[in-house]
């Protein structure tokens, strides 16, 4: 692909895709040309399930836990 610079393996189950500059570039442009209508679409009812808060029950909860839950709900305002 054009826009992918490299795709490595990172352990199981885990890929790594860098970008090329380009694709970054193309991204803000649109942002920028769409406004607030970017990353919209009409609704078609479909349903969708993010699990984005995954605390170790038998461990201490930490900050890392509420950084997780902020990126989580934004996930979930984009769809």
């Amino acid at each position: 692909q054009r826009w992918v610079s490299a795709i490595e393996l990172a352990g199981p189950g885990f890929l790594n895709i860098r970008l090329q500059p380009a694709a970054k570039q193309q991204v803000v442009r649109e942002v920028l040309s769409q406004g607030a209508r970017y990353g919209s679409r009409p609704a078609r009812g479909e349903k969708m399930l993010v699990e984005f808060v995954s605390a170790n029950p038998t461990g201490p909860l930490h900050v890392g836990h509420g950084r997780q839950a902020a990126l989580g709900d934004a996930i979930c305002h984009l769809f």
